[in-house]
């Protein structure tokens, strides 16, 4: 049975997070793919980005189990090689059990789900609906608007995978948000055939500087899981609970000089316990190096609540770290091992 949905964004240490996930956390996850965020794309960038991760997720998650893949976060919509963005991805990705993503208000993308169903290059009986909080506040008000854009897609399908989605929800009431959720949820289901319904959010900021000074640490709390608890309480159906692992949603890469790059990015590490986030932010790697990791690393394993270094390949690279054993970190590498403890934990311990 499937009792979490991470949603990943697509970069490579998160797609190598998934190979280095114990077979039965592995078993009770359907992770959401989205195309990593950035300020512009080409063309011919788009499709090379598209085959490593096409590539990426054949090798470390496999052709066997299902996944979701989506393009919302890129606001250009291109042509490439003579047809639609989302289109060559999922083309790209042809032969695996790729569930694709349709929302409102993203009229090409929908038709392109529609098309490659019709043409039988879809190999999924499912297509998953995504609603962001200002649309899923009230079914009625959407409906109609539901019924315009989706139902050509919906109608080519078995069953839908409803996903609602409240980003970063710390501005979310979780009263309002969970009984909404609720709502929605009953009238969708009685109107559509639904397999799943997903609850996902972060508490994430896009920078590390919203939540901690340099040379300090703090948890904050999860409160996208308090949504899907109020949520839950009301549901008559079971609500799948998912999130954004330890990366924001609203991620992306900094497209500056590399010796500038270096100036601004400071160490941090990031690890889930009960209820909350636990960050940890050094100082400036372009000043006081790599080397500090391993004495942020050091502090977070000395935390009560760390959960020793045999519950995940990711709590042992953290745990080899404070030991200063091994090569230095830097900002890319220590996201596998966060996402792959953040993972293991959401499915073995947080009762989700």
């Amino acid at each position: 049975m499937i009792r979490y949905i991470p949603f990943l964004k697509s970069k490579q240490n998160e797609l190598k997070a998934m190979s280095e996930l114990a077979p039965e956390v592995k078993k009770a996850i359907c992770p959401c793919f989205d195309f990593p965020r950035k300020k512009e794309y080409s063309p011919k960038l788009l499709a090379s980005t598209t085959d490593r991760i096409a590539e990426g997720i054949k090798r470390n998650w496999g052709t066997a189990a299902e996944f979701y893949f989506d393009d919302r976060d890129l606001t250009q919509q291109l042509k490439v090689n003579g047809e639609d963005q989302y289109a060559y991805m999922l083309r790209a990705m042809k032969g695996m059990p790729v569930i694709p993503v349709v929302a409102l208000g993203r009229t090409i993308h929908n038709a392109v789900v529609a098309q490659l169903q019709r043409d039988g290059e879809i190999g999924s009986a499912t297509v998953a609906f995504r609603i962001d909080p200002e649309d899923f506040e009230d079914f009625d008000t959407v409906s109609e608007q539901i019924e315009y854009d989706l139902k050509a897609s919906f109608d080519l399908f078995d069953e839908i995978d409803l996903i609602f989605d409240c980003r970063v929800c710390t501005g979310l009431s979780v009263s309002n948000a969970g009984q909404q959720i609720a709502r929605f949820t009953k009238k969708f289901c009685a109107a559509y055939n639904v397999r799943r319904v997903i609850v996902t959010g972060s508490s994430i900021p896009p920078s590390s500087r919203e939540v901690l000074d340099t040379n300090s640490h703090c948890s904050l709390p999860r409160r996208e899981l308090a949504i899907i608890s109020k949520a839950r309480s009301l549901s008559e159906v079971y609500l799948v609970a998912g999130d954004y692992a330890t990366v924001s949603p609203f991620y992306s890469d900094a497209e500056l000089d590399p010796r500038i790059m270096q100036k601004v990015m400071t160490a941090r590490l990031t690890y889930t316990y009960k209820g909350f986030h636990y960050f940890i932010r050094g100082s400036s790697v372009g000043t006081d190096g790599y080397e500090q990791y391993f004495g942020l690393a050091n502090i977070l394993c000395g935390q009560s609540f760390f959960r020793g270094p045999t519950y995940s390949l990711g709590d042992e690279y953290l745990h080899q770290k404070s030991r200063r054993l091994g090569n230095n970190c830097a900002p890319g590498t220590v996201i596998k091992p966060s996402v792959v403890a953040h993972i293991t934990y959401m499915v073995i311990e947080a009762n989700v």
